[in-house]
């Protein structure tokens, strides 16, 4: 064998020896009993200060956007959004300036002219993605993006890059879930597109952007053998084009599945931070003593119910 090839075969073992060692980052909750609470939590979208946040709070069949604002580095009891609560609202995202939030609303895509009778079903409602600008008194009404974004009626968790682009999740007639995006081009959204590594062969949902466009993680079923639950996934971009899909993992998911489904994932102010909704817990270890009892009842009645909360992990490993 060469001394070069031998050499290079040495490098290479270390180096995949070295990955195969470092330690899987440790999943911290979030902002327990404020942000994650007793109902269902989605991650969070930040202002770009990092002192204002906006996540979605949902039970069974309706969901509304909340805001929460850092009070000498704690997070305030969330109020409701001015712009939603009419309607079923979720998925905040802010974009990177801070300007404006784009949000999936389920509503009708014609406005109504009278209220509804109670119980007497309203035609025309679809899952559309709106926005809201910032203004100085305040936000605006929501208003509904363009065709060339909603390009159906099941479009999802919405994702601003820094030059105005929109990626999202659209879910077709036959139940496919697939990634897109709508570039901003002199102002205008372009028509939608697929992102090329998501071609419906998956379950692919969630899409999260960086600021910069140089990677995005996501969240599927199916892309793991033999496991249902959503997982999280990242890509590189490598020029034009997209890179090899990674699997974000953490630690407590090797077993060699965790149990638990993880959703919506949200880049924190530091743009290396990831925010995401989870239904996993934390263990619970027998026999106990009463105190440990109390203590664990404790944390279930405040958030650790195994409803879906708000969990950060570092992608130090991935960037």
């Amino acid at each position: 064998m060469p001394k070069s090839f031998l050499l290079m075969f040495t490098l290479s073992s270390c180096l995949c020896a070295a990955a195969q060692s470092t330690p899987l980052p440790d999943p911290q909750i979030f902002a327990p009993g404020i942000v994650s609470g007793p109902a269902n939590d989605g991650a969070p979208t930040f202002s770009p200060d990092g002192n204002t946040l906006f996540f979605t709070r949902s039970a069974a069949h309706w969901s509304v956007i909340l805001e929460s604002h850092k009070l000498n580095g704690t997070w305030s009891k969330p109020t409701l959004a001015s712009f939603s609560g009419e309607w079923p609202d979720s998925s905040p995202a802010m974009s990177p300036d801070g300007a404006y939030i784009v949000f999936q609303s389920t509503r009708p895509l014609i406005p109504l002219v009278t209220p509804p009778k109670p119980g007497v079903p309203i035609p025309g409602i679809v899952s559309n993605l709106w926005r809201v600008d910032r203004t100085t008194s305040g936000w605006t009404q929501p208003v509904r993006l363009p065709d060339t974004v909603n390009i159906g009626h099941s479009i999802w968790k919405p994702t601003i890059a820094a030059n105005g682009d929109i990626y999202f999740t659209w879910i077709d007639d036959k139940g496919s879930k697939r990634l897109f995006v709508s570039e901003r081009t002199s102002g205008q959204y372009q028509p939608a597109h697929p992102l090329p590594f998501s071609d419906g062969s998956t379950l692919d949902v969630d899409p999260e952007i960086a600021p910069d466009g140089s990677f995005i993680v996501f969240c599927s079923a199916g892309r793991l053998p033999g496991d249902p639950h959503d997982r999280l996934f990242l890509v590189h971009r490598e020029g034009a084009n997209w890179g090899k899909v990674q699997q974000i993992r953490y630690a407590g998911d090797e077993k060699p599945y965790g149990p638990s489904t993880d959703d919506e994932p949200r880049l924190g102010p530091d743009h290396r931070t990831l925010y995401f909704s989870s239904d996993r817990t934390l263990s619970v270890h027998f026999p106990r003593t009463h105190e440990q009892a109390q203590h664990d009842l404790d944390r279930l009645e405040i958030w650790d119910n195994s409803n879906s909360n708000v969990w950060s992990i570092s992608l130090s490993p991935w960037l």
